[in-house]
């Protein structure tokens, strides 16, 4: 049975690591928020580039056409102008324009039938892209959601945290609790109150020597030789 200094210290302890935990969960936040924002920025972009695949074929196509009907009016006002014509050079020489102009019709036409086949194919990724990746962006905004949510909530735990931890801490004896504290402060981060687990020590996992089980043994709170770290061991 834990005595109520030790309780006390533990209660204390299990705070400052919820606390710990939380505030380090609060440093890689703002990575994972923004990782959601990139995502978000490479979904628009992919969805934009399909959309503009689609009008990049549809402008190909208009400026295909206009040039259709460019060569289609020429070789009209070129006929017109043929039946004025009184050599035969000339007359000629228009015939032949009239003739690479159609020939120039219909190679540009050969070119639109792909393009329109091609543009069918854009159309249809387009929209399959746009469907999938407004399903994606509406998670990457409820993860977004749920990461904002979860950084009011921590942060608010932390504030209730720190104002019970003066009482907790109050509980303890002040020799005990400096000794706590200074182990707190260490860079490893670990919890400064370790069990002895079949006589190993619960923060290093090293053994302990038999003198200090004897001291464990007898109720006492004390020191790993290894790690420092203060020990304790529940009585039968």
């Amino acid at each position: 049975m834990l005595d109520a200094e030790l309780s006390a210290l533990l209660i204390l302890q299990d705070a400052d690591m919820r606390k710990r935990g939380m505030e380090t969960r609060l440093t890689v936040l703002p990575k994972e928020m923004d990782a959601i924002i990139a995502r978000r920025d490479k979904l628009n972009a992919a969805t934009a580039a399909a959309a503009e695949a689609v009008k990049k074929e549809e402008l190909a196509i208009k400026t295909g056409e206009n040039e259709i009907a460019r060569l289609n009016d020429q070789c009209q006002k070129l006929q017109q102008q043929s039946a004025l014509v009184k050599k035969n050079n000339e007359y000629q020489a228009m015939l032949a324009e009239i003739a690479g102009n159609k020939e120039k019709i219909s190679t540009i036409e050969e070119e639109l039938l792909v393009r329109f086949d091609t543009l069918e194919a854009l159309k249809a990724e387009a929209e399959k892209v746009k469907k999938h990746n407004a399903a994606e962006l509406r998670a990457a905004r409820s993860e977004f959601e749920e990461l904002l949510a979860f950084s009011k909530s921590v942060k608010t735990e932390l504030e209730k945290l720190a104002a019970q931890r003066p009482k907790l801490a109050a509980k303890v004896p002040d020799e005990l609790l400096a000794s706590y504290e200074r182990l707190l402060k260490g860079k490893d981060g670990s919890a400064p109150v370790a069990k002895v687990d079949n006589g190993c020590c619960g923060n290093c996992h090293m053994r302990v020597t038999m003198q200090t089980m004897n001291e464990l043994s007898k109720g006492k709170l004390v020191s790993c030789d290894n790690c420092q770290h203060l020990l304790y061991m529940d009585g039968e």
